[in-house]
């Protein structure tokens, strides 16, 4: 009996093995994440190697995966920030924001003036629209290292968020004195300003240029800047430019299609339509506007097309609806 009972354990065991060897083994479709299971397989204590298995299911959206893998890595190494990071984002995107401030609270644990980690917890508050704690956390940033530009950066989103525009604006303006490529900063103040129609907005749009050229997002601001105060030409410039450089930046289609439409250049404005529903096809207004100008041709049934795959892309934008039934109803 004893003999039988060893016998079996024995076949457990054995069992058991191979059905992890093969758990581990089985390949997941995708070259780039075997070849790290491969190796995590030959070293299963190497904590970077589940660190990057985890970036990478994290690029490719498997949040869940992600998690796991982070989690593996820092059982080894429990003290590495960058893992904490991204678990954090991982929580995050995940929907369970929680965890997310959890993790990044856990790592200020081990270093609490750490910057990069409170700036991380501060842009998680931020998400998660608790200013005043993100606003707090920002400011021990700014004690500990008066010249981080990106702490008051992320204080000027705060307190724009808030309402407190002016103190908004002396934050980013605090932020590109210190770091002229911030991009992002720049193009915020010329919003700002365009709000209170002060023409020190371009400045910042160009500014914005000047730190990053190849910023489709400032060129596109500057674009539609020029277009709002009257400089068509030089708008359609900057969106024929963004179009070459970046064939797949959708809103440069839609602008300077709108902008062909208010000249009554109809073939024009149908150019750029078409281009967007094809770099885009799944944004909604190409399609809705290259069937406004598919009727003004007299295309009423390719003009019906357009809007009932803008209809089915979005079916709570009035104005489709609206036009999907008058043309049902000539």
């Amino acid at each position: 009996m004893l003999k039988h009972f060893f016998i079996i354990l024995i076949y457990i065991f054995v069992i058991g093995c191979k059905s992890d060897k093969t758990t581990t083994s089985v390949s997941s479709g995708d070259p780039e994440i075997d070849q790290i299971t491969a190796a995590i397989e030959k070293n299963p204590t190497d904590a970077k190697l589940y660190f990057t298995r985890g970036q990478k299911y994290y690029d490719k959206a498997s949040f869940e995966n992600a998690i796991i893998d982070i989690k593996k890595a820092l059982t080894i190494d429990s003290l590495n920030p960058d893992y904490y990071h991204l678990l954090a984002d991982s929580y995050l995107d995940y929907y369970n924001s929680k965890e997310a401030v959890n993790t990044m609270n856990q790592v200020l644990t081990i270093y609490p003036e750490r910057v990069p980690s409170l700036l991380k917890l501060a842009e998680l508050k931020f998400i998660l629209e608790d200013y005043d704690s993100s606003i707090l956390t920002i400011n021990e940033v700014v004690r500990i290292d008066p010249q981080n530009a990106e702490g008051y950066f992320m204080l000027g989103m705060n307190f724009r968020a808030i309402g407190e525009k002016e103190r908004a604006v002396n934050s980013f303006q605090t932020a590109v004195e210190m770091d002229s490529g911030l991009t992002d900063a720049w193009m915020i103040l010329g919003e700002m300003h365009e709000e209170k129609k002060d023409p020190k907005a371009l400045k910042y749009y160009e500014s914005a240029i000047l730190s990053n050229p190849q910023s489709m997002q400032a060129l596109h601001a500057k674009a539609f800047y020029l277009q709002n105060h009257g400089d068509v030409p030089q708008a359609q410039e900057i969106y024929r430019n963004i179009i070459v450089t970046d064939k797949t930046y959708a809103e440069a289609y839609l602008n300077s299609g709108l902008l062909y439409m208010d000249e009554d250049s109809i073939s024009r404005a149908y150019e750029q339509f078409d281009l967007l529903t094809s770099v885009a096809p799944t944004n909604y207004l190409g399609f809705y506007y290259r069937g406004i100008v598919n009727e003004k041709k007299g295309n009423k049934d390719a003009a019906k097309k357009d809007y009932e795959s803008a209809y089915n892309l979005n079916k709570e934008d009035k104005r489709v609806q609206d036009a999907l039934n008058s043309l049902k109803n000539q």
